[in-house]
């Protein structure tokens, strides 16, 4: 079997402008007491008040960090039951007799921790507890034991097994907002279209299109098969909170002189008002040898500007060595032109984005300026842009903007940056999410730009003031150009001075004496 990724995203709310705070509930610090069981669904605790069939109702909680979860637990003559969100330390795989319910597919909690949620029944909520909601950024997930043996066997008289096209079994999940809205999606737990297809691993689900002032997370479950158990396990609830509007990348933890590249395959980050948007893909290279290769947004605190040949360490430097006003963090970015990456605004609707800073990160400054055996070294005419394009919440483009990282087309005027510089971004208007791409005047005909496709941002969301970097005479591109031979007179072929070059062949005296002909198409 196999698992299949797959999410039905909703949308997203608008932020407060405070302190950044990421907590992840790890569900290991409830302090809820299992006694001698592997499990805990509640309990007798407390006044109950009385069910709809008669029965008591004991409504239990637990807290982990800024979340807190509800078991509501019932007695009626003898008989025992629970619904919600109970806890659960078992490792083990299989499902037999019911005390089971609380196993799931992998055996312990996700990142190989003890304890997880078992969410059962529709309709069970966990609270966050955070004054005017918190973005829940991620959660992980996987099936029960229980689910897993209904929908991969027939269970008695009952027809749980799926084996023909349309079975299916989806948990939803609703988050309440602050303002009382409600926004949902869809996580595919298994499905069977051309095969069976599920969940068999703990899988990192990003919840952050749900909103960013979420209150409530409410489950509950779609399956065609109505005799399936509808059970579901979580784990590992990232809630981000007391959002600033800027994106600075210092709410982001970082040993000093490291970089986060997307290996842990999470596939984004989020700071600020925004959501930076990562790739992973891990490549055998034979041998035994494999590489990583990861694209889109990283983000860094090295400080060293050199680059010294290895991009697979190196390309996470700037030619700066620091953030914009000698702040540590900064992020990268690296193109992939078949799976791009962006930004997405965490806004419903989208927002007007001031700009940003941007500047040469060190590898394709350096490929720039001394060549790299793959690029060259610029010279005059060269240039190396980055284009910014702006998408509405319907998905239309709105308009690109595009900055000159590099401009060797006016000689007196010639610039590689290597400092911060703002890029205003008011004219692409109200956007949901912006892309990047890069374009350069140094191309191969098969392979395309030689340029290493790298740009270093800091700040993103920040206000500022849009300036042309000057010329640099340290790329002596103005004095080669002053001692540069120009024509002095044109002739055609029958040796008769021209006042301008005309179409096909001209015969060309340059100033230094010497004489060169040029085809005029």
């Amino acid at each position: 079997m196999f698992m299949r990724k797959i999410f039905y995203l909703a949308m997203m709310f608008a932020m407060p402008t405070m302190a950044q705070v990421t907590t992840v509930s790890t569900l290991e610090d409830t302090g809820v007491d299992f006694g001698e069981k592997n499990y805990w669904n509640g309990g007798e605790i407390g006044t109950p008040e009385q069910g709809g069939w008669g029965e008591d109702v004991y409504h239990c909680t637990w807290t982990s960090g800024k979340v807190t979860g509800l078991v509501d637990y019932s007695t009626q003559e003898g008989f025992n039951w629970w619904g919600g969100v109970a806890l659960s330390k078992s490792s083990s795989t299989a499902f037999v007799v019911l005390d089971d319910q609380y196993n799931n597919v992998v055996g312990g909690g996700a990142k190989e921790t003890e304890t997880f949620g078992v969410i059962y029944g529709d309709n069970s909520t966990i609270d966050i507890n955070v004054p005017g909601g918190a973005l829940v950024n991620s959660m992980y997930i996987t099936n029960s034991a229980y689910t897993h043996n209904n929908f991969t066997i027939n269970t008695g008289s009952y027809d749980t097994m799926f084996d023909k096209e349309g079975d299916h079994f989806y948990l939803k999940i609703t988050a309440t907002r602050a303002d009382e809205t409600t926004k949902e999606m869809v996580v595919k737990l298994a499905e069977y279209t051309d095969q069976l297809s599920y969940v068999n691993d703990w899988m990192k689900c990003d919840l952050s299109e749900l909103g960013n002032n979420v209150t409530k997370l409410t489950f509950s479950f779609d399956c065609n098969k109505p005799m399936v158990a509808t059970y579901a396990c979580i784990d590992e609830i990232e809630i981000v909170s007391d959002f600033e509007k800027v994106a600075t990348f210092e709410n982001l933890t970082l040993e000093p002189e490291s970089y986060w590249n997307g290996t842990d395959d999470s596939g984004q980050f989020i700071s600020g008002n925004y959501r930076f948007e990562n790739g992973h893909e891990v490549y055998d290279m034979g041998g035994g040898s494999m590489y990583d290769y990861c694209y889109g947004f990283f983000y860094t605190n090295m400080t060293s500007t050199t680059y010294g040949g290895d991009p697979s360490t190196e390309q996470y430097k700037s030619i700066v060595g620091h953030g914009v006003d000698n702040s540590a963090n900064f992020a990268t970015y690296n193109v992939n032109t078949w799976t791009p990456k962006g930004i997405v605004v965490l806004e419903d609707e989208g927002a007007e984005i001031p700009g940003f800073y941007v500047t040469n990160s060190a590898y394709a400054y350096t490929s720039m300026t001394e060549g790299d055996g793959y690029g060259k070294k610029f010279e005059e005419g060269d240039w190396f842009m980055l284009t910014v394009t702006g998408y509405d919440a319907a998905g239309e483009q709105t308009a690109s903007k595009d900055f000159y990282l590099a401009d060797l087309r006016v000689a007196d005027k010639a610039y590689i940056i290597k400092d911060w510089y703002y890029v205003d971004l008011s004219s692409l208007g109200k956007v949901k999410r912006l892309g990047f791409t890069m374009s350069s005047s140094d191309n191969d005909p098969t392979y395309g730009m030689k340029t290493p496709a790298y740009f270093c941002m800091d700040n993103f969301g920040a206000e500022g003031t849009e300036v042309i970097p000057e010329g640099d005479p340290t790329l002596g591109i103005a004095e080669a150009n002053a001692t540069k031979a120009t024509a002095v007179a044109i002739y055609d072929l029958n040796g008769r001075q021209l006042n301008a070059r005309q179409r096909g062949m001209n015969i060309i005296r340059m100033s230094d004496g010497s004489v060169r002909k040029v085809n005029v198409k």
